[in-house]
């Protein structure tokens, strides 16, 4: 009896299918519903891609940023460098003594208050 019943139920389940629904054709309320989830997945579809797109042209412009930084770290240090050797007092006191310029004497200076 269970076996009778279980290929009963089976029957029902997939003999049963031959049920057709006649839509009406006037009614296009499930098309615009189609529609509107079709336009709605390509949007999310684009969106995904635009944010995509929008990372990886970040990534490589922050790649360029950091190459460009090291090379003007670089600079800085060596303009630091040439600064330090233009402000050495040896260099500015020989630079004196080649255009003439000599100590000052005891008497010429002048303390002001």
């Amino acid at each position: 009896m269970a076996r009778a019943l279980a290929k009963d139920n089976r029957r029902f389940v997939f003999g049963g299918q031959d049920v057709k629904i006649k839509r009406d054709l006037n009614d296009t309320s499930f098309m615009y519903t189609a529609l509107f989830v079709a336009a709605l997945i390509v949007f999310v579809v684009f969106l995904y891609l635009w944010c995509r797109l929008t990372y990886v042209n970040l990534g490589y412009e922050l790649s360029s940023f950091s190459e460009t930084r090291m090379v003007e770290i670089e600079q800085n240090k060596r303009l630091r460098l040439e600064l330090s050797k233009l402000k050495s007092p040896e260099r500015i006191e020989k630079i004196a003594i080649e255009q003439g310029l000599i100590y000052p004497s005891g008497g010429r200076i002048v303390y002001i208050k």
